[in-house]
């Protein structure tokens, strides 16, 4: 078991089925993320009153107040990582998580491995307000925007978002076409993958076109794709209780 330590990624994992809950809390425990596990909203809301917390796994189908109604509306997850956890994982469903300020977003059933890795990444970007290095790319996955280490930005289409952001949890490392097919919210037996072919060479096209740079997002043949750079989730500036929440929340504004 790793020892925590003062400087620890702090997870709380709000989940209303208690085996998962239990999973997820204990395997984070083991791998060395200090987590407490809570069943809803209003205890998390109690838990974070007297707690400090980096990162927070959320269950969207939570009972009352579901999760993302919650991260719109509350101030609680203001300035934290945020991973949603749901079994809802069509795009417009993973937008309407996006767009109120997650970082991440996972399917279930959930593998523990993953979640650790996500849990770690989305942390590194955005532990305790540091700013991300100048020499890394930076997506604003809420104002669809992609910003080259020079400072060029460049818009993107909503599927360029959905899919730079998939890739962004995992850096450096090779993500699987199939999960990428679901990130855009497809069927991997029922999708052309000459679609995916075409939205990367696209978004490549049009980064060297605007941007002069060329798109570190490399073809792993047979596999899946991977960004073979640094990349930052950046943070936006979020009102507490405004009433317009998906256009003001912490990640940015929504297009």
């Amino acid at each position: 078991m790793n020892k925590p330590n003062k400087d620890a990624v702090r997870v709380l994992v709000i989940e209303d089925e208690p085996d998962l809950c239990e999973a997820m809390a204990s395997y984070l425990n083991l791998e060395g993320f200090p987590t407490t596990g809570v069943g809803s909203t209003p205890a998390a809301e109690a838990w974070l009153k007297t707690h400090e917390v980096d990162v927070i796994v959320l269950d969207v189908g939570l009972p009352g107040q579901d999760g993302v109604a919650w991260l719109s509306q509350s101030g609680a997850a203001q300035d934290k990582g945020v991973v949603m956890a749901t079994a809802r994982g069509e795009l417009p469903d993973r937008l309407r998580g996006f767009n109120a300020g997650a970082d991440a977003y996972l399917v279930k059933p959930i593998e523990l491995e993953e979640l650790r890795a996500i849990v770690h990444n989305v942390a590194q970007r955005l532990h305790r307000g540091q700013e991300p290095s100048p020499q890394c790319w930076r997506l604003n996955a809420i104002n669809w925007l992609l910003t080259s280490p020079a400072g060029d930005t460049v818009k993107l289409t909503r599927s360029e978002t959905v899919l730079l952001n998939a890739l962004a949890t995992r850096p450096g490392q090779t993500v699987p076409r199939e999960q990428l097919i679901q990130a855009l919210g497809h069927e991997s037996d029922t999708y052309d993958p000459r679609r995916m072919e075409i939205l990367v060479r696209r978004l490549r096209n049009k980064l060297e076109l605007k941007t002069s740079a060329l798109l570190p997002l490399e073809t792993v043949h047979g596999l899946g794709y991977a960004f073979a750079a640094d990349i930052a989730l950046v943070p936006g500036g979020r009102r507490k209780h405004d009433a317009h929440p998906a256009k003001t929340n912490h990640r940015g504004q929504q297009h």
